[in-house]
């Protein structure tokens, strides 16, 4: 009778652990300390840092790149890097701790808390920007992909966007802060942005729509002048332009 109510015991105990939800790494994450900010968006294979001094409208640097996960171990591959270009497409290894708010990755990247919960929408991901639209007809380039590439990362209620070379590994510019997006509507609030101190701080809003792969994201530009552009989730981007294995 022991040995069968132990069974029970043990069989509730296994059922309680496998219904306990599991912790995503996936979402926004950052710290503040003495003035600098840390911003770190994950996405299920792609990982973006963002150093930088919002009171001061100050950009320090940034890197990132796709990464696959090895148990708690995070293998990155870098994509850019602003500080020091020679470690785009090595390969590096980050420790993994995480909690249910928290995350160390690193030792770079200790105290990193959620930011903004772990809420997804249908931007949710990895974009590469492929074209524009005048009078409504869109024009794509002819690789987006190659060599110059702009990307923008949209993670619980954070975006950061990054444009690089991936042939001669020169960064260009980036930018990023809060966002959030429902029913047609979408809304940044610039924490930096290295084209012009004078955007950050700004709160913007434009109109997006969703046709298959594809974002419509129409608007005014922080600097001025009329945006509409379409933006491509990267994982058909690659599809498309990414050269096949034999």
């Amino acid at each position: 009778m022991k040995k069968i109510i132990l069974l029970i015991l043990f069989c509730s105990l296994i059922q309680a652990i496998s219904a306990q939800p599991v912790v995503s790494s996936q979402g926004a994450w950052g710290k503040e300390e003495n003035g600098v900010k840390t911003m770190v968006l994950i996405t299920d294979r792609l990982i973006s840092v963002a150093i930088y001094n919002e009171i001061e409208k100050r950009f320090l640097y940034s890197w990132g790149g796709t990464y696959v996960l090895h148990g708690r171990q995070l293998q990155l591959q870098y994509e850019w890097h602003s500080k020091d270009s020679t470690l785009v497409h090595s390969t590096d290894f980050y420790s993994l701790n995480l909690e249910t708010n928290k995350l160390n990755l690193g030792e770079s990247l200790k105290g990193l808390i959620r930011l903004g919960g772990n809420s997804t929408g249908e931007l949710h991901g990895t974009w590469i920007i492929s074209g524009t639209y005048a009078d409504s007809v869109l024009k794509k380039r002819p690789n987006p992909f190659f060599p110059r590439r702009t990307m923008k990362i949209i993670a619980g209620d954070y975006f950061q966007w990054v444009s690089y070379n991936v042939e001669t590994k020169k960064f260009f510019d980036a930018g990023g802060g809060k966002q959030s997006h429902v029913r047609g509507q979408y809304t940044e609030e610039i924490e930096y942005f290295t084209k012009t101190s004078a955007s950050v701080g700004k709160k913007l809003f434009y109109t997006y729509s969703i046709s298959g792969d594809d974002w419509r994201h129409s608007g005014q530009k922080s600097t001025g002048g009329i945006l509409d552009e379409c933006w491509t989730r990267r994982s058909r981007i690659e599809s498309q332009f990414l050269p096949k294995a034999n």
